[in-house]
Formats: C-alpha cells, structure tokens, sequence
C-alpha cells in the first residue's frame, strides 16, 4: 500500500551516482497535513479559544508555515526507506536529500542524490603473482636480544661509603621552594634518582654528583620556560635535598646472572623464551609481508573507479581515527596539519585502498565460501590469553567475550587471514626467505 502512495523515478548521474525523484500522492499529503493539524489544534492555546476548540481556519492563519514544514518533515521520515526500496538502489552512504522550491500543483516531491558501491567483478586469482615471504628466527636474533638485557638489566646496590656518580641511583628526599615559600608538588620522599637520565629539571641531577649517603645539599635550579606548570615556569627554585643512600649499578657478569634478574631459573630457560617470542614475532612478520605482497596484487589486478562522496566520507572517517590515535598517544595535533597536503594525500590513500580491498575480499568470501567456526573463535582467545599470567586468563577469557566490538574485530582479523592464504594457494607465488633481523631493519627504515 505504502509504495502505491509514492512514485519513484531512477536517473543515472554518473559512475555510482544517482537522482532519485520521488513524487508523494496528494491524499497522503492530505492526511499526514490532517493528522499534523489535529496535533496543533489540541495542543494549541489562543487567546479566545478554549484548548482543544481552536476553529482550524485560525490554526491555519496562525500557523500555516509551520504546518506544511512538519507535514513534509513527516512524509519525508514515513517514505524515505521504501523510496529507495522502490528504486531498487544500495546506498554506500547516506543519501542527499533535496525538496524543490516548486511543488506541483498535486501531490508533493523530493529528490533524492544516492551514491551505490561499485559493481566488482573479481578478476582470475590464479594469475597473481607475488613473493611469499619466510620471516625466521636465527641464532644471533636471540643473541642481540641476550645483549640488549645485558647492556638494560641494572640493580643497584647500596654503598655507605659511596661518592655518587653519573649512573648510580640515589634516594633522596626534598622539598622545594620559591622565594623561601614552599609550593604545590615541590615535595619527595625516598624518591630513587638514576644521575644522568635527566628526569629532574635541568641541572638538579648535576648538583647531587660527589655526594654521599647523608649529605644534605640546596639544590638552586630555575623551571624551564615552557615548563607543563604555568605557574612555575620560569621561576627560580630551591630544594632542600637529603641524601638516604648512594647505589652503584651493577649488570650480570654471565646470562645465569642475567635470567635470574629477569625471573628465570637459568640462561637456558631466558633463550627459550626468548625464541618462543621471536618465533611469534616471525610468524607475524612472515604473514603481515605476504599480506601486504597478496593485497597490493589483488588491487593492481582489478581496476576500480571509487565514487568521490564515498571516499570523502571515508576520508572523514580515517582523518577522525588518526587524530584520536595521536591524541591518546599525547601527541599534539597542529591545525596546520589538517591543511598539509601531503597529510590529506596520505588520508586520501589509506581510505582509498581500504575501500577496494574492503570490496574486493567480499568477493573473494563470497568465491571461497571462507567462514570463521566458533572452535577458531576460541581458539584466537585462548592464545591471546597467554600473554596474561596463568592465574588471570580464565578472567581474560570471559571479559573478551562479553565485548561485541573486539570479538567482531577479532573475527575480521581471522577471516582476513583466511583470505590472504585462498589467495595465496590460488596465486603463482614465488618463495623469499629472510632473517628476523633483517626484516626489522626494514621497519625501521
């Protein structure tokens, strides 16, 4: 009944984009305006008239604008959805909507601008060709991992005696003052300080060189300018400082030394798991290359032409995710940077290539009939559950599955994966393998 109450007519605009012309029957126009008038005759109160009696003439001369606003707002909202039914069209993003100025002398019309996803058409995978990569892990990965814990893992040990030096921990405790006023903050006790890593204000740590267990020393330093407390940047400062203890650094002469600092028995059982977590960091590194190897070919294998509206609203979208990562992360967002071209170009290209590849792994779901099994599901959980203590992954467990957002990225991440090895298996792929250490390198550049 309702699409007998609207006509719609269907104009191609371009690749994807669509005008939609709606026209509404004057008897529906007719009733909605009916419905919209009783609403403000029983709500109205007009001087002479008692609520609810107002004659619907006054209604009409009073509020006439307004009526015929709420009666197209209505009709708009009621018919909306099965005009584009009728159309036969799948917006990609919302539609724009757009009422004449002019409306017939019968009935009433809107238009609507749609944009649809383009059609795609999955070209043969088995005429890709891309390198599969082997990331591996070899001795002398393990071996800089030994080398870095060796050169970090630091204790200290305390010393009466002890003149302190650049490196040694000192536990010191202060109070701060400016102009002889103690301030907000300016107060510490039994606070360690490692001399030379510069985690007090410029020139406190250099004061405390040559001092030893029980010295008190007034430490005379002025806050930098930009200083995060405006109201201490700038000024000049003293702290009244005692010294507790001095402690000399000391490092594992041997790796048994070095795995008991770090909780293990022995150095064999730090290498093992060591190589337990540059295997997974391989496994990762081998599938995220050949990912991106599998992807990049299936794109430059099927020509796609994006509607605009859709890649600006994806750019929107992309643009708003990156400033909230560089917000978490305390990192602060210039608003010049919004304006950069190379920034914009930058979006432009993350949203584009994540629109095709969106459009193109449907297709090869829909071609492999890939699905995620809820033992696979269980499976993901469980081996992110590892990376908790024993104690605290069955608590793990029943907080992932109760979020909806994060088991549905989960099951994205999955059949992503699924994808990437049909296509894999389809493709003519040629074998690379290369050393952890050499695939980090790359990273890095």
């Amino acid at each position: 009944m309702e699409k007998q109450m609207i006509q719609t007519e269907v104009k191609a605009l371009g690749s994807n984009e669509h005008q939609v012309h709606v026209t509404v029957a004057q008897g529906e126009y007719d009733r909605i305006y009916a419905a919209q008038m009783n609403k403000l005759v029983a709500q109205a109160k007009l001087p002479g008239f008692r609520p609810g009696k107002t004659p619907t003439h006054v209604i009409k001369k009073q509020f006439g604008a307004k009526l015929h606003e709420d009666t197209v707002s209505e009709l708009i909202q009621s018919h909306y959805v099965a005009a584009i039914e009728s159309s036969g069209l799948n917006p990609a993003v919302q539609p724009m909507l757009d009422i004449p100025a002019t409306q017939p002398s019968e009935g009433f019309e809107f238009t609507m601008k749609v944009t649809t996803m383009p059609e795609v058409k999955l070209n043969d995978l088995s005429e890709l060709a891309f390198d599969e990569t082997t990331v591996n892990v070899e001795e002398s990965d393990i071996d800089q991992v030994i080398e870095r814990l060796m050169k970090s893992q630091v204790k200290f040990e305390a010393e009466a005696e002890r003149v302190s030096e650049n490196g040694d921990q000192l536990h010191i405790d202060f109070v701060g003052s400016i102009d002889g006023e103690e301030f907000d903050g300016g107060k510490g006790e039994d606070v360690p300080l490692v001399l030379g890593e510069g985690r007090f204000i410029p020139g406190f740590e250099e004061q405390l060189i040559g001092k030893k267990a029980g010295d008190d020393v007034t430490v005379e330093v002025s806050f930098p300018e930009n200083y995060q407390a405006a109201h201490l940047a700038g000024k000049d400062a003293s702290f009244a400082t005692n010294v507790k203890s001095v402690g000399k650094p000391v490092t594992a002469e041997n790796e048994d030394d070095l795995a008991k600092m770090v909780g293990f028995d022995d150095g064999a059982a730090l290498r093992a798991d060591a190589q337990n977590r540059l295997t997974e960091e391989a496994e990762q590194a081998s599938f995220s290359t050949t990912r991106d190897a599998a992807l990049d070919a299936l794109i430059a294998a099927n020509d796609m032409e994006l509607p605009e509206t859709l890649v600006q609203q994806d750019m929107q979208e992309t643009t708003k995710r990156v400033l909230q990562n560089m917000k978490q992360q305390g990192v602060e967002v210039p608003d010049e940077m919004l304006k950069d071209e190379g920034f914009n170009k930058e979006i432009r290209s993350r949203s584009e290539r994540g629109l095709k590849l969106s459009l193109l792994l449907q297709q090869v779901r829909a071609l492999s009939d890939l699905n995620v099994e809820d033992a696979e599901l269980d499976a993901e959980i469980d081996r992110q559950s590892q990376q908790y203590p024993e104690e605290q992954r069955d608590q793990f467990k029943t907080w992932i599955k109760s979020q909806q957002e994060q088991v549905a990225s989960m099951k994205d991440g999955l059949l992503e994966r699924k994808c990437v090895q049909y296509i894999v298996d389809q493709a003519k792929t040629g074998a690379v393998s290369k050393p952890l250490s050499e695939w980090q390198g790359e990273q890095e550049q």
